[in-house]
């Protein structure tokens, strides 16, 4: 054999063992990324998936809560981390495209920092009042506004979900007087409601239910193009003459851009398959989500419609956080 056949098979067998050395993925703990403190909505639904995905991907799931700064700390976390899908961002509407409108200064921009995967489930937002209350159907909230009374209603902060929904629909019913009054997240708001402190509460249909059930709300309208399953004899705003009142809450699952496109979509095939097994779901359906898969190119070009479609609702609220 030749000096250089000789050096040729070195410099092949080399490459083959690089090639072989490289471990296939997964071969080490996922981290999936909240940035919201335990016990929340996402933190939940991804802690009640995590040990079926483990089981899936053939990997621990390690889910690493990181709150605060609309996102940025979580965001950054992801950001610090190899593009290499060992560290997942999961995160909710708010994270993904209002905060990055609010916020003066933000660290992260999803559709310039991401790849994106999948959304994990969605429902859609509701209004309700307090079943001790005065407002037991949306008749009478239509009354006392006739009657030029005012009302208040609460949300999770500025710039949340329930603020701008609020927002939209004082806008949108002529001689309404709508006040917001924002609470420092979920748990304060659903005791102002339940104590009549506020009139009204947006929230999605998860949170709804549970108020619902424990017979503390009673649900007035639907912000959905068609009727939820879980609150069927509840109208929507588009029954009761406002069309345009429509938003859900979704959850969806990110990595850093850079990482493989071969990651994103063996995520996405796991993510999917773990959550389309009807003994897995049915605990997400209890709860109030809809199931709503998508490709990791849906899911980009969803996020891009929905901050084109907030975007201008986000502006008229004059919202802004330092």
């Amino acid at each position: 054999m030749s000096f250089l056949k000789s050096l040729a098979c070195v410099a092949l067998s080399a490459v083959s063992l690089a090639v072989l050395a490289k471990d296939p993925y997964p071969s080490k703990p996922i981290k999936v990324v909240i940035p919201f403190p335990p016990g929340g909505a996402v933190d939940t639904f991804v802690r009640t998936m995590a040990p079926e995905l483990a089981s899936e991907l053939g990997q621990p799931i390690v889910v690493d809560n990181r709150p605060g700064g609309g996102g940025q700390i979580g965001a950054a976390a992801v950001l610090g981390a190899p593009s290499d899908g060992y560290t997942l961002f999961v995160a909710e509407i708010g994270a993904y495209v209002i905060n990055p409108m609010i916020y003066k200064s933000i660290s992260y921009l999803p559709m310039r920092d991401f790849d994106n995967i999948t959304m994990l489930a969605r429902a859609p937002m509701v209004m309700y009042s307090s079943s001790s209350g005065h407002l037991k159907s949306f008749a009478v909230l239509k009354d006392t506004i006739k009657l030029g009374k005012e009302l208040n209603y609460g949300s999770f902060g500025p710039g949340t979900a329930p603020h701008i929904l609020g927002h939209a629909m004082g806008k949108s019913m002529a001689g309404s007087k709508l006040v917001h009054v924002p609470y420092k997240g979920a748990p304060p708001a659903f005791q102002a409601i339940m104590s009549n402190e506020i009139d009204l509460l947006f929230d999605a249909v998860p949170g709804t239910l549970n108020m619902v059930r424990n017979s503390k709300g009673i649900p007035l309208a639907v912000a959905a193009a068609q009727r939820t399953e879980f609150l069927p004899n509840v109208p929507t705003f588009a029954e009761l003459g406002f069309a345009n009142l429509k938003m859900d809450l979704w959850i969806g699952a990110s990595v850093k851009k850079g990482t493989p496109p071969a990651i994103v979509n063996t995520l996405n095939t796991a993510i999917e398959k773990v959550l389309g097994q009807p003994a897995v779901w049915k605990r997400y359906a209890d709860f109030g989500y809809s199931r709503s898969p998508m490709s990791p190119a849906q899911f980009q070009a969803y996020i891009e419609a929905e901050t084109l479609r907030y975007r201008p609702l986000v502006v008229d609220t004059g919202v802004t956080v330092d």
